[in-house]
């Protein structure tokens, strides 16, 4: 999530996965690639993308939130590597046919205010509906995701990072860790948008991008600015462009945003 003079990015997505098809057989993945001409072999915008450490990992961050070590990298390029889709889809989600229990791990530098938020982040998902429960765990080594605290320096251009997430799902499990920045959240006295940008960095970490991913000056202001092709596609029974009050858009206002309809479509589709 970044800032910007009038609202602070974070890191949305409910465009995703119908339905792919392969159109050919898989072929090795070129090896002098540039970390650029990978991103950009995956349909990512690479403007804006810098360097950047993450729980101790080096690797670059996209669209803002999205904090990609070469291992996810890899990963996305052996998903994709010689396919064409019909249809755009992160390489991996959640098993969608059964139910799955997701143990989230709240960092105990963590204030009361922020717990109060991280709980209510889970209680929103678990009122949905869908095949995923999301469950409280108290130590990170039994978590699926943890969420910790970290001094998130300002991004080359300035503004205010929250929140980020490692990536997208992989190997059928979510993606960890996610860290929220220290600076803005590490406190007593946190934004109200605290449970928004805590349910938004899970969105991405079960494999959903930002719904204004096609402009994200929707949210964010300034010029036009699309995030790239990968992983976007469009979910039946949402809004066919950026849904005000989305807990998926690209930046926050500083409101707390609890799921629309258009969101709780998008959830119980996919889940």
């Amino acid at each position: 999530m970044k800032g910007s003079k009038l609202f602070a990015c974070l890191g949305l997505s409910s465009l995703l996965f119908l339905a792919c098809e392969k159109d050919q057989e898989n072929s090795p993945i070129p090896t002098d690639m540039t970390t650029m001409d990978q991103l950009k072999s995956l349909g990512f915008n690479t403007n804006g993308v810098y360097q950047a450490t993450m729980d101790g990992k080096e690797g670059h961050v996209v669209e803002g939130d999205i904090f990609l070590d070469q291992e996810m990298i890899d990963y996305m390029l052996e998903s994709n590597a010689g396919t064409q889709f019909k249809h755009y889809v992160a390489p991996d989600l959640l098993p969608r046919d059964r139910a799955v229990t997701v143990d989230v791990y709240l960092d105990t530098a963590f204030g009361r205010v922020m717990e109060a938020a991280f709980l209510e982040a889970l209680r929103r998902y678990n009122a949905v509906g869908t095949n995923l429960t999301f469950r409280r765990a108290f130590s990170r080594a039994t978590s699926d995701i943890a969420i910790l605290s970290e001094n998130i320096p300002s991004p080359p251009g300035g503004g205010t990072i929250l929140g980020r997430s490692a990536g997208f799902p992989r190997n059928g499990r979510p993606a960890t860790p996610i860290v929220l920045n220290s600076q803005i959240y590490g406190g007593e006295s946190v934004g109200a948008d605290a449970v928004t940008v805590v349910a938004h960095e899970i969105g991405h970490a079960i494999g959903f991008r930002h719904t204004d991913w096609d402009d994200r000056s929707y949210s964010c202001g300034g010029n036009f600015n699309n995030e790239g092709r990968f992983g976007a596609l469009y979910i039946p029974g949402t809004p066919a462009g950026p849904e005000a009050g989305s807990w998926m858009l690209a930046c926050s206002n500083g409101s707390d945003r609890p799921f629309t309809t258009g969101d709780i479509n998008a959830l119980r589709f996919v889940y």
